[in-house]
């Protein structure tokens, strides 16, 4: 049967990690809205939609605003996006289980962010009051798209044992949490531009960029800690120290400060929890994502791993 967005969805929520072939139509949905989304990127990078990002942002600073080079992990999270939409394509690899467990685990999730990042590139641009609202909702749906995706990729690991194949962790899993990461950021940023329009007090915006910058510093620390997503902190260790470099608040330097400390610590935490995993589990030979109900037969409960 063919997999559709509605049964997708109900996949996730009867929580089944589906080992059925990915539909072909998944598979070109998703390379159509990859491609939408490279073509609405450059396009607005040229101007083609009206003011470019950076000219609009510039008009509407924030104190969470980070610094321009940090925006460059765009390039990196679309190039790891790129070779997991190419990857999901080609036959190869779909022989195992591991492969199409991941690609069902992505699912439209990938597609529902993309469309939310174009729509948001096509308002922001627009720079008007109602825009900047609409932005921000935006930003924030994309957000949760892709944390969900994230969740998803998560619950097959904890399911099905870790990562086996580095083909499949650097196409889907890493690009997953590095958008996340980044756009929790992102989205803080696009929540701060409606008080900047109305001409909040400056310390009650510097007050909120804090609260930002300690809820996405906590949003990584469950992931770290829970799930030990290295990758995660690391992206927001990225966007903090652009913030800590862009501002000038004492108040937000400080905060940005302490979380970097934060997240430095906990991501190398995480990094020797994985490396002790990995140094208990590397006498253990299992297939790429191979749960341990199929394991144990089609009869047992399926039991999460440790």
């Amino acid at each position: 049967m063919q997999h559709t967005v509605a049964g997708h969805a109900m996949e996730l929520l009867a929580n089944e990690v589906s080992t059925a072939m990915p539909s072909l139509t998944l598979r070109i949905s998703n390379a159509i809205a990859y491609a939408a989304l490279i073509f609405v990127n450059v396009g607005s990078a040229f101007g083609l939609f009206g003011p470019t990002n950076a000219e609009v942002s510039a008009r509407h600073p924030t104190p969470l605003t980070p610094a321009g080079w940090a925006f460059s992990i765009w390039g990196i999270i679309f190039a790891l996006q790129g070779v997991g939409v190419v990857y999901q394509l080609m036959p190869r690899g779909y022989g195992q289980e591991g492969k199409k467990r991941i690609v069902n685990s992505v699912g439209y999730g990938w597609q529902a962010g993309w469309y939310f990042e174009m729509a948001w590139q096509l308002f922001f641009v627009r720079d008007t009051p109602v825009t900047m609202w609409v932005s921000m909702i935006l930003l924030l749906g994309a957000l949760i798209a892709f944390a969900i995706t994230l969740l998803s990729l998560y619950r097959l690991k904890d399911t099905c044992g870790s990562l086996s194949s580095v083909l499949l962790y650097v196409a889907y899993f890493l690009p997953t949490t590095i958008n996340t990461a980044w756009v929790s950021v992102a989205a803080g940023v696009g929540v701060l531009i409606i008080p900047e329009q109305y001409r909040w007090d400056e310390r009650t915006v510097e007050g909120l960029a804090v609260l930002m910058m300690v809820l996405v510093t906590a949003m990584g620390a469950v992931a770290m800690q829970m799930e030990r997503d290295t990758a995660y902190g690391l992206t927001l260790v990225w966007a903090l120290v652009a913030v800590y470099g862009a501002q000038a608040s004492s108040a937000v330097r400080i905060t940005a400060l302490v979380c970097i400390g934060v997240n430095t610590l906990l991501a190398m935490f995480s990094l020797l929890r994985r490396k002790s995993a990995s140094d208990r589990g590397s006498g253990e030979i299992r297939q790429p994502f191979k749960s341990k109900s199929d394991e144990d037969g089609p009869h047992t409960t399926r039991q999460q791993s440790v």
